[in-house]
């Protein structure tokens, strides 16, 4: 009988342990490489406990398994993973190990939304309430800036936006400058565009009616010149709060707009106390006449509503020129101008009394900020300041 006892030729066991320590030392040395990508600390055990609680009622293997895959068994299972491909393929392993540990080092996923319907837009056009634009710019900011959302959502979004032009509209708009996609940023700029047109017609009719109407004698011309200067302060104005200016011109648009408030602020107040004096020398007249009685108090009746209607407009003229020194953060001459403007129309506190929290917000008076909206009653009625008021009033 012949005898088939194999030998091992001596350097072969020798050449293998040497391929297994260099397996090992590899693998411990990847493992430690990939540590940045599998992360191992508090938040994500707090994740693998929460992730094995919800699988209690499985099967025992698939429990297992599933615990095998945690994240604080990452590093386990990554330096086992290269070690057994390291063993399993002599020699050829090693660059071939590297080169995973390498992708797996740097490879990146790309982003998908899973579900942009949180904001029908749709529905957008007829179902929101104007002060529920408020609670959803976000939603539409997230949605212009997500270079993952689909172009066609965010092409309906514009559509609605530019059909609603509007200070917070154009804020969002704008966000769509910096996207890498030409269409949505075209798009944006002719929706800017749009608006800044929209603004500069009105603006150059108005210049026209003011130069035309400059240094006249009669009332009727003059009225018109400071009509004219009330129209251009607040279009100049919603340039610059609608930031259609650039930063470089902020400044002399600014100028513009007190040069054409103080125009027409000054002709309404002589205006306004002129027909003060006529009231109040006017008295309650008694006339035989039937006719010439009926008269007299259409008169009084329309000199009183013009009156109140020239309160109103000053009230605002007082409040814009309040809001210029709040842009330039003269805190202090804002505040002169707000309390003008509750002095003169006093009925009317809700117009004045947000302008006046800020101020004192921004110059760190929160006492004053609190006792101004706790006892603002007339703003608990406005859905905006809502909100606002029933966080300080809880504070």
């Amino acid at each position: 009988m012949h005898n088939f006892t194999h030998t091992v030729e001596p350097y072969i066991p020798f050449l293998y342990g040497i391929h297994v320590i260099i397996s090992f030392i590899l693998a411990l040395v990847l493992t430690i490489y990939l540590k940045k990508r599998f992360v191992n600390n508090e938040e994500m055990r707090e994740k693998d406990r929460k992730r094995v609680a919800e699988i209690e009622d499985s099967s025992l293997i698939f429990r297992l398994f599933f615990k095998i895959s945690l994240h604080k068994n990452n590093r386990i299972m990554s330096f086992l993973f290269l070690f057994l491909f390291n063993i399993a393929m002599p020699l050829l392993g090693y660059p071939l190990s590297i080169w995973v540990a390498l992708f797996l080092r740097k490879v990146s996923y790309k982003k998908r939304v899973s579900n942009t319907s949180i904001l029908n837009l749709d529905e957008f056009g007829f179902s929101f309430l104007k002060v529920e634009r408020i609670f959803g710019e976000g939603s539409l900011s997230d949605l212009m800036t997500n270079e993952s959302a689909p172009k066609a959502k965010k092409l309906k979004a514009l559509s609605s936006l530019a059909a609603h032009i509007s200070s917070s509209n154009l804020r969002i708009v704008r966000e769509t400058l910096s996207s890498k996609d030409d269409e949505i940023r075209m798009f944006g700029y002719a929706i800017l565009n749009k608006a800044e047109q929209s603004l500069n017609a009105p603006i150059n009719q108005y210049i026209t009616q003011f130069n035309d109407s400059k240094d006249a004698e009669e009332y009727e011309e003059k009225k018109r010149h400071a009509y004219a200067a009330n129209k251009l302060s607040f279009l100049y104005w919603e340039l610059i709060y609608t930031e259609l200016v650039h930063d470089s011109l902020k400044a002399n648009f600014l100028a513009d707009v007190t040069h054409y408030l103080h125009i027409a602020r000054d002709f309404y107040l002589d205006e306004m106390n002129q027909l003060e004096k006529e009231l109040e020398e006017s008295g309650d007249k008694k006339f035989e006449n039937m006719e010439e009685q009926s008269s007299y108090e259409e008169k009084i009746t329309e000199d009183k509503d013009r009156y109140q209607a020239l309160k109103e407009l000053i009230t605002k003229l007082y409040i814009l020129k309040g809001r210029v020194y709040m842009s330039q953060e003269k805190y202090d001459e804002a505040k002169v101008e707000f309390t003008i403007a509750q002095e003169v129309h006093a009925e009317k506190l809700s117009n004045v009394l947000p302008y006046l929290a800020e101020i004192y917000f921004l110059t760190g008076n929160y006492r004053v900020v609190n006792s101004i909206l706790s006892n603002a009653d007339d703003l608990k009625l406005n859905a905006t300041m809502h909100p606002i008021i029933e966080q300080w009033r809880a504070s």
